[in-house]
This record gives structure tokens, sequence and C-alpha cells, in this order.
């Protein structure tokens, strides 16, 4: 091994091959992945439970080559993208646990899926070809795979078009290839940007075609991103919620009431679609396959958005709209998975918005 390599880099590289999604080390305790969603622990005989002093060796060559100043002293948590040349990208989180650190590691595959791949509905691709305005929300909770289905849409429209796309991330994960029709310019929040409503005003000078705008997590970012898809650029901005309704209700309510009306109808106006996903194991044991909700704002949507009191109404109208528009509920992707014998019947249950109605929905009692 080189000089340039440690103990780290190994069970880096054993995460990578064992496909797994998370490495977990701390100090004293035993080394886990996370593999197709479930915590396997590594056998204590293959790798010893590392040492405060083993750990903190393992955070100071994650950070060798961090480009800001870090003390290791003071510092309670730290992200940053780390890479193992030509086999995979890490994205690193450093925490503070007892006053020992602990290293989580999401894997980040340097092969961008495409949408065969992910098994993403047809409408998603549909979505990438229309570039000129709008704002697309995409939600799940943390680990459901939104970022790699991002990173699809990305590649996919740099690849067909020659556009100029500007992201904002914390941090960066994939990378895009410089082969293409498009070009992607990808700036890290912190190193590149102190914030994301600085990284949203930038980009607007940065002739972007589409934006990439991080996570929408408060009032100030919300407004930007509003702001942006208003101005003819496509907006994608990532939303921490489980459902099309519940992103929109996450939405509206980082404003105050008297600002609720004209958040909804500039919603109206703007929004292209919600996408939200779940990952669920698969009937074969072999990993995990999306379960994606999409909103497609059509008329009869955007005049639901309008009024709140009728935002219950909504997955009924994205059921009826599967064949025109393509969208589809969570529950109806959930039953079509299940017909296509690519997850149990007990997972789909498990995972329904609406347990008595998918029961009745797949004709069980």
């Amino acid at each position: 091994m080189t000089q340039d390599w440690h103990m780290i880099d190994d069970l880096l590289l054993a995460s990578h091959k064992n496909q797994a999604s998370d490495l977990i080390v701390r100090t004293d305790d035993r080394v886990r992945m996370r593999i197709h969603g479930e915590i396997v622990t590594v056998s204590p005989d293959k790798v010893p439970a590392p040492t405060q002093q083993l750990v903190k060796e393992m955070v100071e060559h994650l950070m060798r080559n961090v480009s800001r100043h870090i003390d290791l002293d003071t510092i309670k948590s730290e992200d940053f993208q780390y890479s193992l040349e030509n086999i995979a990208h890490f994205r690193i989180h450093i925490l503070r646990t007892h006053d020992n650190f602990g290293i989580v590691a999401r894997i980040i595959p340097q092969k961008i899926p495409d949408f065969d791949e992910l098994h993403l509905p047809p409408v998603i691709r549909d979505l990438c070809t229309n570039t000129r305005n709008g704002l697309i929300l995409m939600a799940g909770a943390t680990g459901s795979g939104k970022s790699t289905t991002m990173a699809t849409m990305i590649n996919h429209m740099i690849s067909n078009k020659p556009i100029h796309v500007v992201t904002i991330e914390d941090p960066i994960e994939f990378k895009y290839k410089s082969i293409h029709k498009g070009t992607v310019s990808q700036r890290q929040l912190g190193s590149d940007v102190a914030s994301y409503p600085q990284g949203l005003n930038d980009a607007l000078r940065e002739a972007p075609d589409v934006i990439i705008a991080g996570e929408a997590r408060d009032r100030e970012v919300v407004q930007l991103a509003l702001q942006a898809s208003e101005t003819g650029h496509l907006v994608m901005a990532t939303v921490h919620a489980t459902s099309a309704v519940g992103t929109m209700q996450r939405i509206v309510s980082s404003f105050g009431l008297d600002e609720q009306n004209a958040i909804r109808e500039r919603l109206s106006e703007n929004l292209r679609a919600i996408i939200v996903q779940k990952l669920i194991p698969k009937k074969s044991g072999k990993g995990r396959i999306a379960a994606i909700e999409v909103m497609i704002c059509n008329s009869v949507i955007r005049h639901f958005i309008l009024d709140s009191n009728r935002w219950r109404e909504i997955p009924k109208a994205m059921e009826e709209g599967h064949t025109l528009y393509g969208s589809q509920t969570f529950d109806q992707h959930l039953q079509q998975l299940i017909e296509n014998d690519q997850i149990d019947y007990e997972e789909g249950l498990a995972n329904a918005v609406y347990t008595e109605d998918f029961v009745m929905r797949m004709g069980r009692e």
C-alpha cells in the first residue's frame, strides 16, 4: 500500500465491494455497514473495534485534503467529500460522540445510474425534456435515494441538451463528465459558497438554465427558488417530507399565515412536479427498489393547490391522472411493484399510506 493509504481506505473499499450504502465507525465499537437497508456488523475477528487514537488518525487521513483549515480539537461535526480514485466517492460526516470521534460515510458510485437501472417511471424522464422554467421538488426521508435520482435527471439533461446547470451542494456528491452537450458548475457549501441563499443569488448571475438549489429548508431558500423559477429557470430542490401533499405543507408552513395565500398562488403557477420516494427491499432479497409518488401539476392540481381545504383531494386526482399525465401515488406504485413481483405484499402493506384501502386495492381481506 502507498503511504497515502490508511485503514479507513480499506474499510471504504470493503463497503464499496459489499454494495453498502453507508459505513459507520466509532471509537471502541465494532465496525458496521448498511447493506440493502440493514445494519451489518463486521466480525471483530476481521476488524477489531478501533481505538480512540486509531479513529482520530482515520479522521486526520480523511480530512488531509480538505481545503479549509479545521481544528480537530474543537469541531463537533463536519461534512465533506472524499474519493478513492477510480473506485467511488464518499460523503463523509465526522461527529463527536462521548468526546470521541465517529465517522459515517455514504458511498456515492462513480457511475451515475440511468433511468432503467433505477426503475424510474417514464414521467421522470419526460420532466427532463423541458428545461425552460418551473420548480421541481424532490422529497423523501434521509437515505431514500433523492440525490441519486436527481443526479440521474441532471446527467440525462446535460447528455441531451447544451445547457448550463449550477448546483449548490452540501457536500458535492456525484461528479459529472465534461464530454456531454451540457455542463455542470458544482458549488460546495462552506468551501465554494457561504450559504444556500448566497448560492442561489449567485446562480442567477452565472448564466444558468437549470439551478439545483439544495435543500429547501427555510423561507429564504424557498423564496429564492420560486423567484428563480419565475425568471425563466428550471429549479430543482429537495425537501424532507414523505408525500406530495406533505411536501407542499412543509413549503407553505415556512411562511407566515399572512403570506400563505400568496405562496400557494406562486406554487400553483410555478410548480411543475413533486417527486417523493422511499426505498423498499426487493422480493429477491438483493437490494432495494424505489417506490415513487409523482404529482404532476396539471390544471386540476393547480386549482387544488390554491385552496388548502381541497388538498385532501389531490391524491385521488393524482391516481386519476396516471394514464394521461403519468402521475401516481405511493399506494398505486406499491401495487404495481407487487404485481410485477418486485416486492412482497407484506412490504407493500407496511409502506402503504392508506392501509385499509390498500388491502382492498390488492383484493385481500
